[in-house]
């Protein structure tokens, strides 16, 4: 069987039954919780990266996917049922929405390639999606074998006329009716030569096909497995799945139509990042709700802009969903399930060896000769060495000394001052014990001295993901990959801290070199501006940043207008943010004034060996980011 940590299992999985099994509740929770049913209420574009999760969000909210789990939660995945329930998408574990996913394949692309006007495309999109909605919430109730004659199509009060007009006097009329507009559509978008207008208008096409401002539900009766029920009401709602593949005047045709406030389903546009607005996103990413004031719509009225991925700030719940997908995921591997593996943290020994004894002796004469040329008595380092922990492996023990000692000597007044045989005998500095961010540091230095692993166990794993589900996935694969590697050679499955740590900066610059998002290449040089900057103030023998910086800082004041006036840059910042390449951090308080902090991603921190901690930055000017992605 493939690893399903390189090819993700949802993509493949085609029944609702095999597919709730695997499913996380906890980003359905999170994306969920602060608008709960407003999202139900009008327009959600959903933005995300590929893989993120937008799609088995999607499939989880379509009505046979909550049928199913209504049947049986307990069996199939109580947590997920519990969820739905909360989130009141399941009420008394009976389904309350009836949502069909629309993926847009190039049928709809092809519309806006026809020889017709704006308005007579624009017509042609809107049949298209309301057409094959009607149908697909037709297939749905099949698929929970409701028959037909069960079911009542439900209209507003002032919609006789289209009531009429859509055939909606039965429900076998109402589908055979959006059978037909589907069909006459589809066979002018595949037509070798397009009719003209006039033949257009003398087939169904030239009628108003408005489902969505006129159908307000379905009301099923007679189901068994509701728990009795004797009837039950289901609100309409289209899922606009890959919305990006439309060309961009039909994304925004389409987005202007189903923002109108007298549509009454609920409806949510899925797509890339790629066809939202930099200026949008990046407000998104700022206050994770977004607002526009365009065409007439205002803020949060209209719709909402929601991002599918946890914030960078909740590292203890990411790391919770972490495990939770590897628990779900490793038993579909027969070589783990076999063995009764389930948790991948057991896996991952985070018992660092030491370094070799040549490279510990090269390490202590390092430190005498800052302890010579600085004049600092063996009773001074002996005092210093006390802050140091004391259960430290030798190692890092030295390194951390090392780095309190050049802190030291940076205090020392001139040493002429002091004459040439006289010995400091008491230190400078406080005296304090050295903190977690100066032992890791330490780390990080003998990473870049001698090679020492330093990413590897199940945080650091889930820490360099940035909260997002198929960045964790992939690089959790390369893990997997050498597991499984183990289990063929006949040897334990247990992974060294050494051959994780390999793994996942081989599978972090693998990720990087196939970035093939639009500016990726001036997305990778400006990786490269920030890292390299990032090292030499990590690697400073004093370690002023304890661990390092992992960002440059820009005054808030200074980014808002550079990029005002520069369209490139901030296109190229828009999909670095959108590609996780890099993390935007508006507003960052320091030293009494506001930062823009861009922050690596967890990738590029593994690829060129920095802290995946946060908070620490170098001061910039936005003139040295747009030195780095100049033509």
């Amino acid at each position: 069987m493939d690893n399903p940590f390189i090819k993700r299992a949802t993509e493949y999985v085609p029944e609702a039954s095999a597919l709730l099994p695997l499913v996380s509740p906890t980003p359905i929770r999170e994306f969920f919780l602060s608008e709960q049913g407003a999202l139900l209420e009008k327009l959600t574009i959903v933005v995300g990266t590929p893989g993120c999760g937008k799609t088995t969000i999607a499939r989880i909210l379509e009505f046979d996917a909550l049928d199913e789990i209504s049947r049986n939660p307990k069996q199939i995945n109580g947590e997920l049922a519990g969820v739905l329930s909360d989130l009141k998408l399941l009420s008394d574990l009976v389904p309350v929405l009836l949502a069909y996913r629309l993926p847009m394949s190039s049928n709809f692309r092809s519309i806006w390639e026809l020889p017709y006007s704006e308005q007579l495309r624009s017509s042609l999109l809107r049949g298209f999606v309301q057409s094959k909605a009607v149908l697909g919430w037709f297939r749905q109730l099949e698929k929970a074998e409701i028959p037909i004659e069960d079911i009542e199509v439900l209209f507003s009060e002032d919609s006789e006329s289209a009531h009429i007009s859509m055939g909606a006097r039965s429900p076998i009329e109402f589908r055979e009716h959006a059978r037909e507009v589907e069909l006459a559509i589809f066979r002018t978008v595949t037509s070798l030569i397009a009719p003209d207008e006039n033949t257009l208008a003398s087939d169904f096409i030239n009628e108003k096909y408005d489902v969505f401002e006129n159908i307000v539900g379905f009301r099923v009766s007679n189901k068994e497995s509701w728990n009795g029920k004797g009837s039950v009401t289901l609100k309409p709602m289209i899922i606009v799945d890959d919305a990006h593949e439309l060309h961009p005047s039909q994304y925004v045709s389409l987005r202007e139509w189903l923002k109108k406030r007298n549509i009454q389903i609920s409806r949510w546009v899925m797509c890339r990042p790629d066809v939202v607005s930099p200026e949008d996103y990046r407000d998104v990413l700022a206050s994770d709700a977004v607002v526009e004031s365009k065409f007439g719509t205002s803020s949060g009225r209209d719709y909402f802009l929601k991002l599918v991925q946890l914030s960078s700030n909740q590292k203890k719940e990411f790391r919770k969903i972490a495990r939770d997908i590897c628990k779900r995921y490793i038993p579909r591997i027969p070589e783990f399930s076999r063995r009764s593996i389930d948790d991948l943290r057991l896996l991952l020994d985070t018992k660092a060896s030491a370094l070799r004894k040549t490279d510990i002796d090269k390490l202590r004469k390092i430190v005498n000769k800052i302890q010579g040329e600085a004049q600092f008595s063996d009773s001074l380092v002996e005092a210093i060495k006390k802050r140091v922990p004391r259960d430290l492996p030798e190692d890092e023990s030295l390194a951390a000394l090392k780095i309190l000692l050049n802190r030291e000597k940076n205090k020392t007044p001139q040493l002429s001052l002091l004459g040439e045989d006289v010995f400091r005998e008491e230190p400078i500095t406080e005296d304090r014990k050295a903190r977690t961010a100066v032992i890791d540091g330490a780390r990080i230095q003998l990473l870049h001295d001698f090679g020492r692993p330093y990413y590897f166990g199940m945080e650091k794993l889930a820490d360099a993901s940035n909260s997002n589900i198929e960045q964790f996935i992939n690089l959790s694969g390369a893990l997997i990959d050498e597991l499984l590697a183990q289990l063929i050679r006949g040897k334990k499955p247990q992974l060294s801290p050494l051959t994780q740590h390999k793994a996942l900066v081989n599978r972090a610059r693998k990720i990087i070199s196939e970035w093939d998002f639009p500016y990726h290449a001036a997305v990778r040089n400006l990786v490269q501006f920030i890292a390299s900057r990032c090292v030499e103030r990590t690697m400073a023998p004093n370690a002023p940043l304890d661990d390092g910086p992992n960002a440059i800082g820009i005054p808030q004041r200074e980014f808002n207008a550079v990029l005002d006036r520069s369209e490139r840059l901030t296109r190229i910042l828009h999909f670095a943010f959108a590609y996780k390449a890099i993390i935007f951090i508006p507003n960052y308080k320091c030293k009494k004034e506001e930062w823009c902090l861009l922050e690596l991603g967890g990738v590029p921190c593994i690829a060129h060996g920095l802290t995946l901690g946060r908070g620490g930055f170098i001061e910039d000017t936005l003139s040295g980011l747009q030195s780095a992605v100049s033509e």
